[in-house]
């Protein structure tokens, strides 16, 4: 369903990403690991046509994407890493400017509005302003946002920054949800108990590459030592690549 090829990013000469090859299947809940720097972000972005790569191909459903391609992005919703929103909107306002630009018939809205409101916990902020909302609620618009428009392609970059747990395990009963009616979601995250939780499978990038991915019950087996858990193998794929790469130079 996407397929990534030979992905190359630089911002000033530097590079964020060194030829990422990524395939993602109908339905499947892919998480990305990575220290700060490397790559997740610009991926997802690349991803949710924010910005353009210097070289690589991406498909989607056999077809080739691009951040012009406005048919192909109507099929992918991005909650980012540090949120946008429009502070002198109501949550319900900015909710409908959203479903506007996706084209979300408004015989949809209600129900789905009521549904998020109260599944998220958020209803007695619906019509304030976003101006007034706290990290954690606004955070809650924008997963709103991206759920209610129900992307074939979710994309989340660090969805649960701010969120509470009890909204954050609501989170996950609902990502699970929608991944079994055949939405595909890569997330990037530090929550390691999040990504061993949910992921079907995971990848390791560091450097703008990704030095290993499998799926979670396969990771554990490269782990060195008994009741190895998620957060072992990360420690020790990291470590020995940067120790590795510091040999190299």
């Amino acid at each position: 369903m996407l397929e990534i090829r030979n992905l190359v990013k630089t911002f000033n000469g530097r590079y964020a990403l060194r030829g990422i090859n990524l395939q993602l299947k109908k339905g499947e809940i892919y998480g990305l690991l990575g220290p700060n720097g490397a790559g997740k972000t610009t991926t997802l972005k690349i991803l949710a046509g924010l910005i353009s790569p210097d070289s690589g191909e991406i498909f989607v459903n056999g077809e080739v994407y691009h951040r012009d391609h406005s048919q192909l992005k109507q099929s992918i919703a991005y909650v980012p890493d540090q949120p946008f929103v429009y502070p002198k909107l109501t949550g319900e306002e900015h909710l409908h400017f959203f479903a506007d630009l996706y084209k979300l018939p408004s015989s949809k809205r209600k129900e789905k509005f009521d549904f998020f409101f109260s599944y998220f916990e958020y209803e007695l902020f619906r019509h304030e302003l976003v101006e007034t909302y706290s990290a954690g609620t606004r955070q809650k618009l924008l997963l709103t946002q991206a759920l209610m428009v129900e992307p074939n392609i979710l994309l989340l970059d660090e969805p649960l920054n701010s969120i509470d747990p009890l909204v954050g395990r609501k989170f996950k009963i609902h990502l699970k949800k929608v991944s079994e009616g055949g939405t595909m979601a890569l997330f990037a995250t530090h929550i390691l108990s999040l990504a061993q939780e949910v992921s079907q499978r995971i990848g390791v990038i560091v450097d703008g590459r990704i030095i290993v991915e499998d799926s979670l019950e396969q990771l554990l087996k490269m782990s060195e030592g008994e009741g190895a858990d998620l957060e072992d193998f990360y420690f020790n794929t990291v470590m020995n690549y940067e120790s590795n790469s510091q040999v190299g130079l």
